[in-house]
């Protein structure tokens, strides 16, 4: 009988902690859980025209972006006259939908490619500051068309490379009991037509011009401090 009696208490104990937490954890998020953490810009706010490339940019069909569930895209092909177009595109999750972007070996296979190969490069690129960037480089094939696609994320802000680390950084606050973290996805992609270090060449440079116009439009915070709710603006 004691033992039960111990055995009933700790369960008592145990479940008070839960709702307690949740209760805490609830109340550190509330002020940010009803809306979008918002970019300090849009993306459409980075220039089509950046050094000798010029952009166009691409119609995303609304079914299309019913489907990606994002806050904020960006779909915009550049060129420097060659004939040999990148195209960029960029998806914003800020949170609140609780979505997060497919990565390229998820959505191109059933678009039909082949992934050829996949790896995780460090970059370190003046455009960029002189924080190292982690990216991933994929190579597909698709009726005897190779493609690569250089693409990386930002998750809370911040730069991550890792699947499974960003993915645990993204849904944590969401267990919480706040909302996701945001995250953006940015994909560069060009036709692989004088091998992979020609490629990587063209990517490099362009990603200098477009590293600062990405820096700029990042989040500011994910959490809004006291300061914020009050007044519902945020820092510039």
């Amino acid at each position: 009988m004691k033992l039960h009696r111990h055995f009933y208490v700790a369960v008592v104990i145990l479940a008070v902690s839960a709702v307690l937490s949740q209760v805490y954890f609830r109340w550190l998020v509330h002020a940010g859980m009803g809306q979008a953490v918002p970019l300090r810009r849009p993306l459409a706010s980075i220039p089509r025209e950046l050094g000798n490339w010029q952009g166009m940019d691409m119609k995303i069909e609304p079914n299309v972006l019913l489907k990606i569930g994002a806050e904020d895209t960006l779909l915009r092909t550049y060129d420097q006259g060659q004939g040999l177009p990148l195209r960029v595109y960029i998806a914003y999750f800020g949170g609140v939908r609780g979505t997060a972007p497919h990565s390229p070996t998820v959505c191109r296979p059933g678009q039909g490619y082949d992934l050829i190969s996949s790896e995780v490069l460090v970059l370190v690129l003046p455009g960029f500051g002189e924080e190292p960037l982690q990216v991933h480089r994929d190579l597909f094939e698709k009726n005897f068309h190779k493609e690569v696609v250089v693409w990386w994320e930002y998750v809370h802000g911040k730069n991550v490379s890792s699947r499974l680390l960003q993915r645990l950084v993204w849904s944590l606050p969401g267990f919480l009991g706040g909302k996701r973290g945001s995250v953006l996805q940015v994909q560069l992609s060009l036709g692989f037509e004088d091998g992979m270090e020609a490629s990587m060449r063209r990517v490099s440079e362009f990603m200098n011009h477009v590293g600062p116009h990405i820096q700029a439009v990042l989040p500011v915070t994910d959490v809004p401090d006291r300061g914020t709710v009050a007044t519902g603006r945020r820092p510039d």
